[in-house]
């Protein structure tokens, strides 16, 4: 089961308004264990991808947006309008 999470917007930090990107992809199934992992790739946030290990899918993809959202918490994100966005949660399956 794979689905990504998506999101582009723009992000204020430190005074200066700059283009923001995330995509989350996955949970995919580890090849050597039962485990679970999702890739993170925002280049303005994080610079270079992460993986976020869970047990399961839906353990896997909440801790996931939550290693985005403590990353996230002293910054604040805008929609093209300027507009204040938050991250939506990611449907569960």
């Amino acid at each position: 089961m794979n689905d990504s999470y998506y999101m582009t917007a723009f992000i204020l930090e430190h005074g200066e308004q700059r283009p923001f990107s995330l995509k989350i992809e996955g949970p995919f199934e580890t090849p050597d264990s039962r485990d679970y992992y999702c890739r993170i790739e925002s280049p303005e946030l994080l610079g270079k991808e992460f993986n976020v290990y869970g047990e399961d899918h839906r353990q896997t993809k909440e801790l996931a947006l939550k290693f985005v959202q403590i990353c996230l918490q002293d910054k604040k994100i805008y929609d093209a309008d300027g507009k204040s966005m938050e991250l939506a949660p990611w449907e569960m399956e």
